[in-house]
């Protein structure tokens, strides 16, 4: 197993979970008055801090977004994670699309893989290199680097999570021991969840249903654990350990998503949940050329980017407060 796979998991978990820091964060500064108590009458004389940071952002129209995230060695340059998430701030839905790292694409003139766009231009390239080849608008980007995941896992004590089938790898070159029996209801840390999520392929070719060793299955066993993610993370329990869970990822990550564009989408923090999250996988087929290519299916890939990643105006009716009298 090439030590770079597990540069696949990284994004995997953040990239819904980038939109719910934003939504928790959101919402922490709005129930706690981390500038000075509520008695504070300079706040109140002007309606408060938080009214004030929030002030540009009301209005009635706003666009959904499209974020491109990558995974990987930034000092390297490739890629073994990307994926493309859509949220809609109205209703709060989230579209996650998975991009293997082995589809075929035409990079300066050559065949390529699509994992090679990062090393070639950075961020700014790859979103619109993205745009270009899922025809919609992907204007931000976010690059996720190895420290934060496990991190993150503790910071947020845990997942509980079931496992559907035995795995174990061993890779001595690499020091690495998989070994996570079947079983329902088993606790993550951040250690154990890394060797779950870094799991593809069993030692002699062995497969099963769950894993065959190929990146789709791979793909489908990491949304699975997004989506529990999620589930037991995005609530207001949480909302205590946002600035540790601050700390890790924006120390982190690159990215020209700033702070103001990700508050802006949290109008409707209280809406995100499992639920509101579609994952979908692109669509095509993996061949044998002179590489292991993964051909997309353009047809297919239109039609869940055509229903689920374009970018729409949306009207949101956000309340206004009335200004506290002296």
């Amino acid at each position: 197993m090439n030590f770079r796979r597990f540069y696949f998991i990284v994004c995997s978990v953040l990239s819904v979970f980038m939109f719910c820091i934003g939504v928790l964060m959101l919402v922490y500064i709005n129930v706690t008055d981390v500038y000075g108590s509520e008695s504070d009458t300079n706040n109140q004389g002007d309606g408060g801090i938080v009214e004030r940071m929030l002030d540009p952002f009301r209005t009635t129209e706003m666009n959904s977004i499209n974020v491109l995230l990558l995974g990987g060695e930034q000092s390297g340059g490739l890629t073994d994670t990307m994926m493309v998430v859509n949220f809609n701030p109205k209703t709060a839905q989230i579209n996650v699309l998975s991009i293997p790292r082995d589809a075929q694409i035409r990079l300066n003139n050559r065949t390529a893989k699509i994992n090679e766009i990062y090393q070639n231009g950075g961020g700014e390239f790859a979103t619109e290199r993205l745009s270009e080849i899922l025809q919609t608008d992907i204007d931000y980007y976010i690059h996720v680097g190895l420290p934060a995941f496990r991190e993150i896992i503790d910071v947020l004590g845990g997942v509980v999570y079931d496992v559907p089938v035995d795995m174990y790898y061993r890779d001595p070159l690499q020091n690495l021991t998989i070994n996570i029996q079947a079983g329902e209801q088993q606790h993550f840390d951040g250690e154990k969840a890394e060797k779950f999520m870094r799991f593809r392929q069993y030692r002699g070719g062995r497969s099963n249903e769950y894993y065959d060793g190929s990146d789709l299955k791979r793909i489908e066993a990491q949304q699975s654990f997004i989506e529990e993610l999620i589930r037991q993370k995005a609530n207001m329990y949480y909302i205590t350990r946002i600035n540790e869970l601050l700390d890790v990822i924006f120390n982190r990550v690159e990215t020209n998503l700033s702070m103001s564009e990700v508050l802006k989408m949290t109008i409707n923090a209280d809406e995100i949940s499992a639920q509101n999250a579609n994952f979908f996988v692109l669509p095509g087929r993996t061949v044998e050329q002179e590489l292991s290519y993964f051909i997309i299916d353009r047809k297919e890939t239109m039609e869940i980017v055509d229903e689920h990643f374009v970018i729409e105006t949306v009207e949101i009716e956000e309340p206004v407060e009335e200004p506290v009298e002296e």
